[in-house]
């Protein structure tokens, strides 16, 4: 009781700073936020306001109900770190060697608890869905997790939500300006492998077999023209090599070649069709070479895709928030928003150029901006939570 008593009269703002701090010097890999959890979990519950759900395996779920009627509003945010040595100097910095939160998943984790504070002191209308999601990064090779693995196990069912928000920390942006735009706002990221067979020979006997680098070279070069020839130009799309492996020894010509990269654009049928077309080139090419192919393509993120509708109702609603320019780095979230309505959000991070950006050790977003999303989250149930 008295635990209860000092989080309803304490700041929203300083617990969740509270919790960004313990989360950011105890950070956990994608899948294995098992302590994450739990802390979070122990937090929820001292609120009093529903009991949190496990869910995807190191997932929370919470339902806030508090029998008024309206809308089904739900919020995320993400939890997982990554494999970072820290480098901020700060005095809550990472306990864990090797494992840093470098994205800012603590602060959009600090925010949506700060929300939770504000729903145990305040009445709101209609029902609020905290999701609080792991392995956003990635989940392990052999694991599945992630946003996907939430969907799979019912995260946007009983109840299913009217709109889903989420948001990201964006150094690219002045510190506490909040952006989105409708559409496509981050990309779908699809991962390729492409291995060429030919046939080994002597580098000084070529007549003799298949060179598979020769093959895979003109496969690089001639993918070039499928976004510049193929994709309408007020379409953005990348199809990207990022590896090159071929040959062991500089007097032999090889066999085999291997190649991986990236395919991304914000145009859900676009996504479909890229992969088809990447493997038309590589097929064509392999055949006037004589060689032959295999070809995989993995589809990772959808594109994170803002309802157009939902879109324009909250950019009106809330004037402050800037038009936001879409990219082509992507995140889970898309796999919420092809199953409802959803709107995601830039918070901006820059108090002074350079700003030390996401993925980098240096990493270290104002805690000022957890206080601007709040805001924002309280201020989206204040004016969407009551059904029109």
């Amino acid at each position: 009781m008295l635990v209860l008593i000092w989080l309803l009269l304490s700041d929203p703002f300083q617990q969740a700073v509270e919790v960004r701090r313990h989360l950011h010097r105890n950070p956990e890999l994608s899948n294995r936020e098992t302590q994450t959890q739990a802390y979070l979990m122990d937090q929820l519950r001292a609120l009093g306001i529903g009991e949190p759900q496990p869910l995807a395996k190191t997932g929370i779920k919470l339902v806030v109900d508090q029998g008024r009627p309206g809308r089904v509003l739900a919020f995320r945010a993400d939890m997982d770190a990554l494999p970072i040595q820290e480098n901020t100097g700060l005095s809550f910095q990472s306990d864990r060697t090797g494992v840093m939160h470098a994205c800012g998943h603590d602060i959009h984790t600090a925010i949506l608890f700060g929300l939770a504070c504000e729903l145990a002191r305040r009445e709101v209308p209609g029902t609020i869905v905290l999701m609080f999601q792991p392995a956003e990064e990635g989940a392990p090779p052999g694991e599945i997790g992630g946003a996907s693995l939430m969907v799979q196990e019912g995260a946007l069912q009983e109840p299913r939500p009217d709109v889903m928000f989420g948001l990201h920390l964006e150094p690219g942006l002045p510190k506490s300006v909040v952006a989105t735009a409708p559409g496509g706002l981050m990309a779908r990221a699809d991962r390729f492998f492409v291995e060429i067979h030919g046939e080994q020979t002597h580098g000084a006997r070529p007549q003799l077999g298949i060179d598979a680098l020769v093959t895979a070279a003109h496969v690089v070069t001639a993918a070039q023209s499928i976004v510049s020839r193929e994709v309408p130009p007020h379409i953005p799309a990348v199809v990207t090599f990022g590896t090159f492996s071929a040959g062991n020894r500089f007097n032999i010509i090889p066999g085999t070649a291997q190649l991986t990269g990236t395919i991304r654009t914000l145009d859900r049928e676009l996504g479909e069709a890229l992969p088809q077309k990447l493997e038309r080139v590589i097929a064509g090419i392999c055949q006037s070479h004589g060689a032959t192919y295999t070809f995989r393509n993995d589809p990772l993120t959808p594109v994170t895709f803002n309802d157009p509708q939902w879109t324009d109702r909250v950019m009106s609603a809330l004037p402050r928030i800037q038009h936001a320019e879409s990219t082509m780095v992507a995140e889970d979230f898309g796999f919420f928003a092809e199953v409802v309505p959803a709107v995601y959000f830039f918070l901006g991070t820059c108090e002074q150029t350079p700003c030390a950006s996401i993925h980098t050790d240096r990493f270290n977003p104002p805690e000022s901006v957890i206080q601007t999303g709040i805001d924002l989250w309280v201020s989206l149930i204040e004016q969407f939570g009551n059904s029109e």
